[in-house]
């Protein structure tokens, strides 16, 4: 079962490129960055952890 990769940050609607800087919680939810920052790390939807979205080759 692969990651839903998602293309927008979910709280600033910024692109995310599929091998750029993105963060993710268990759910799948996805970040820019800064509003990862923002957010302290933390998901807003699950409370989940927010660590850094794998790339792909």
């Amino acid at each position: 079962m692969a990651l839903e990769m998602r293309g927008a940050c979910e709280r600033c609607a910024a692109p995310l490129d599929q091998n750029g800087l993105a963060y993710i919680c268990s759910y799948e939810c996805s970040y820019c960055g800064p509003c990862t920052r923002m957010l302290s790390h933390v998901c807003p939807s699950c409370s989940g952890e927010l660590v850094r979205r794998p790339t792909r080759v």
